[in-house]
């Protein structure tokens, strides 16, 4: 245990006199300079001789965090590394050579490729944002003025939530080079939100039945080439599922010649980190057939158009696709899509507990813990009640919703 605690330190720097070494214990000690800056150093031998590794600052080293440090450097110093100097090797290779580039390589490799569920979204950020604005910039000499016009860019191309993702991304990237030891500041830590995209709101956009007929149409009315996403926006309807889910999914989760046709979704690839059966009302499984009729021979629902990257397409073509289609309605995102089927299932009747399940949804509170029931039959009854009046509204057809009582349609 150290010496110093918290109060005692802080009472250091208020009164701003020059401490030089005051020791901690282990190593560790506590310095203030005349101009009130305070740091860490920890002292040890090596080869006989005294040897310093400054730390960081205080206070954005704490104490607890100083001691963790210290811990850390003794132990390599106890199997024969030289800490200061491997600190100053590293210091000087980042310095003249490494960039925000390969930092951003790095990161990308140790710390998402296998470790998160959806490395591809990082990567993304990564290439399209972090790379071509400073990825030339050698990593010490990255600036808050550098990320401020990082994220500028992106909220002036009309994206302050991708914003918000870009600073978190960026925010995690410089805290790794820290880790390293390759910075002692993060240049994007003094920004929030409030500085890029600002406070996310709770969307409540979901399309009406009258919004889904033109956008039927409008998709129809695109051409041929956009028949493959009209199928995918109707299944993301049908399905209720999310976006990702549905267009990187190998056509190995699905089992359309079954008496009850099922895909069956691996946790791995949820949300909830639990595998979850979906029911296929008929009309799914005849686009998903008439994809499998036309699409070119592959693994993979959408597979991706070019042989290079990633073996589907990317969720994002989609969102293209939808921006191109001239359908005149008021914005919506893809996610809205999941929000519409949800409030449809409502219209129809569905109980709030099974349409919930339908969305792949936990449940409320302790219902999750103890309810682990998967409503398979009663999620097909509400599905094919919602295919039915997909199909309705394909056709311009708005004529009444029939609802479901229990447990059957009326």
């Amino acid at each position: 245990m150290g010496k110093f605690k918290d109060m005692e330190i802080q009472a250091w720097v208020r009164a701003g006199k020059p401490i030089v070494g005051k020791s901690d214990g282990n190593g560790l000690t506590f310095t203030l300079s005349g101009n009130g800056t305070a740091s860490w150093v920890f002292r040890y031998r090596f080869g006989g001789k005294q040897r310093e590794l400054t730390i960081g600052n205080y206070p954005t080293i704490s104490l607890k965090r100083a001691r963790e440090l210290a811990t850390e450097a003794r132990a390599k110093v106890q199997q024969g590394i030289d800490v200061a100097r491997e600190k100053k090797e590293q210091k000087i290779a980042l310095t003249t050579a490494g960039t925000v580039e390969q930092l951003c390589d790095e990161y990308y490799n140790r710390t998402v490729l296998g470790r998160v569920k959806r490395p591809e979204f990082v990567r993304e950020i990564l290439d399209n944002d972090l790379i071509p604005r400073i990825g030339r910039i050698r990593i010490a000499e990255v600036k808050p003025l550098d990320i401020d016009g990082m994220i500028r860019a992106v909220v002036d191309r009309g994206s302050p939530v991708m914003a918000n993702r870009v600073l978190q991304i960026s925010k995690a990237v410089f805290d790794y080079a820290i880790r390293r030891h390759w910075i002692e500041q993060n240049p994007a830590a003094a920004f929030r939100r409030t500085d890029a995209g600002g406070e996310e709101k709770s969307r409540t956009r979901a399309l009406s039945s009258d919004e889904l007929v033109k956008l039927f149409q409008a998709l129809r009315d695109s051409g041929p080439i956009f028949t493959i996403y009209d199928l995918a926006i109707k299944l993301l309807l049908v399905t209720a599922v999310r976006k990702a889910e549905l267009i990187e999914a190998p056509w190995a989760e699905f089992d359309l010649e079954a008496d009850d046709p099922v895909w069956r979704l691996p946790a791995a690839r949820t949300k909830t980190d639990r595998d979850f059966t979906i029911p296929l009302p008929s009309p799914a499984v005849e686009w998903l057939k008439e994809i499998k009729r036309t699409s070119v021979a592959s693994d993979y629902v959408f597979p991706a158009r070019r042989r290079a990257g990633k073996p589907t397409m990317s969720p994002e073509t989609v969102n293209w696709a939808l921006s191109e289609v001239k359908h005149g309605l008021a914005p919506f995102t893809l996610h809205d899509l999941r929000r519409t089927a949800r409030t449809h299932l409502a219209a129809l009747g569905v109980a709030p507990h099974v349409a919930e399940r339908c969305l792949n949804h936990k449940l409320p509170g302790i219902n999750d813990v103890y309810d682990t029931h998967d409503y398979l039959t009663e999620r097909r009854l509400a599905l094919n009640a919602w295919a039915d009046l997909l199909v309705q509204l394909n056709k311009g057809e708005t004529g009444k919703v029939v609802p479901i009582r229990n447990g059957k349609a009326a």
